[in-house]
């Protein structure tokens, strides 16, 4: 049978696109109706939502369906691409979700490995003391923390697609980069780079009206935004899986380090082992009256603990702007003081540690860390304090104290810890 009316093929496949999705019969069009598979699919991200991201992808998409459905009263193919919109989002919210909840493992990963970590670290102080009232070094210990390698960067996330017009040529080299991500990971990308070249084809068709066209690109959008969440999680899991394999090696260094203790003590004659016991005992006099002389900035600036490897002033967040590393007046008034009270213990080392949560790149937390560190580091020095008895570490996100997964945990992780303790 011959078409002979103004028809195009495009909007024949449209029809019959609804056709399919409403059922037959001659009653108005209910785009609500024919929702079907968006609607579960939309239930389930519902379901999975838990962070803001996946949350706001999905009232995008409910948003995009009533718009299907108002357009479908009079424009079928325009809702019809509306329709598959509303469909990629949802997808799209289930992804972001599972990349939000990889972060969320690799986020604990990172708090055991941090917590193997600080034992060693107090083990090998335990040991150190040990040889140093034995007259002997213990061999074979493994006292310098190895570097856990660093994560790769990513690419900067696409927004999320909107009524704006999206240029190709910005999603084509997008998914470039994209794609070269997904496969450094090892994520399946022919389905989404199929998508988006599908989508960009169909968009340079000159029968296209603007409204079909712009929706075609922003499908390309909203597949590589799904890619992208796909890439996050698995970088997650990979980061999961060095942040276990480091707390296993600490998990070792630290129990050769208690065993080389153990042997030192056991070899000790009976004067030397009591003097060990003076040193110790001395040496936790003159922490517990460091301790005590600090206790007055414990609350709202500061937070201290004691550990085998010292005592550990905690410096909270409110030291600096967010994302900043020059001090503000309330915090060099208090370390001002602070100086004043480390000059009474010039046998104490001080070591500047910086932390952050997690928002933001493992590089950029890093050298935000650093900067923070050295930022107190100098102003302690500017106060009297000798240079060489500093030292500075940045750690970025590496050494949380708290779980990253709610606005109080973040907030204990952006800190800069003093570690004190005798030279």
């Amino acid at each position: 049978m011959r078409i002979t009316s103004g028809i195009s093929w495009a909007a024949i496949t449209a029809v019959a696109q609804l056709v399919l999705l409403l059922g037959c019969g001659g009653a108005k069009p209910n785009l609500h109706l024919a929702q079907g598979d968006i609607v579960r699919l939309q239930s389930e991200a519902g379901r999975m939502a838990k962070d803001p991201d996946s949350k706001a992808l999905l009232d995008t998409s409910l948003k995009l369906s009533h718009r299907a459905a108002a357009e479908g009263e009079n424009r079928i193919e325009e809702a019809i691409q509306i329709m598959d919109e509303a469909r990629t989002a949802a997808l799209t919210s289930m992804a972001a979700a599972t990349a939000f909840r990889h972060q969320g493992d690799a986020d604990s990963c990172r708090h055991s490995a941090a917590n193997v970590h600080r034992d060693w670290m107090d083990a090998v102080r335990m040991l150190e003391q040990t040889e140093k009232v034995a007259g002997r070094t213990a061999r074979g210990v493994e006292r310098k923390s190895p570097a856990l390698p660093p994560a790769r960067s990513l690419p900067e996330m696409l927004d999320t697609p909107s009524q704006a017009i999206i240029d190709p040529a910005e999603v084509s080299s997008a998914l470039t980069r994209w794609k070269a991500a997904a496969e450094r990971y090892h994520v399946p990308v022919a389905e989404a780079e199929g998508k988006v070249m599908s989508a960009l084809t169909r968009a340079e068709s000159p029968e296209l009206s603007i409204p079909i066209r712009n929706g075609h690109l922003r499908l390309a959008a909203w597949a590589i935004l799904d890619l992208s969440y796909r890439v996050h999680a698995e970088a997650s899991r990979e980061r999961c899986r060095q942040l276990w394999a480091e707390a296993l090696e600490f998990t070792e260094f630290r129990d050769g380090a208690l065993w080389a203790m153990v042997d030192l003590e056991r070899s000790m004659k009976d004067n030397v082992r009591h003097q060990l016991e003076e040193e110790r005992a001395r040496s936790a006099d003159r922490e517990q009256a460091l301790y005590e002389s600090l206790k007055q900035f414990e609350g709202k600036f500061a937070t201290i603990r004691r550990e085998a490897r010292g005592t550990i002033l905690s410096l909270s967040d409110i030291l600096f702007a967010f994302g900043k590393s020059d001090l503000n007046r309330e915090a060099e008034l208090n370390l001002a003081k602070m100086a004043v009270i480390l000059e009474q213990f010039p046998e104490m080392l001080i070591l500047v540690e910086g932390h952050t949560d997690n928002i933001g790149s493992e590089e950029v937390n890093l050298k935000l860390s650093e900067r923070r560190a050295v930022a107190v580091h100098d102003f302690l020095a500017e106060q009297g304090l000798a240079p060489d008895r500093m030292g500075t570490k940045g750690y970025g996100m590496s050494q949380p104290v708290e779980s990253n997964t709610t606005p109080e945990g973040r907030s204990k992780n952006r800190r800069v810890d003093l570690v004190i303790r005798e030279k």
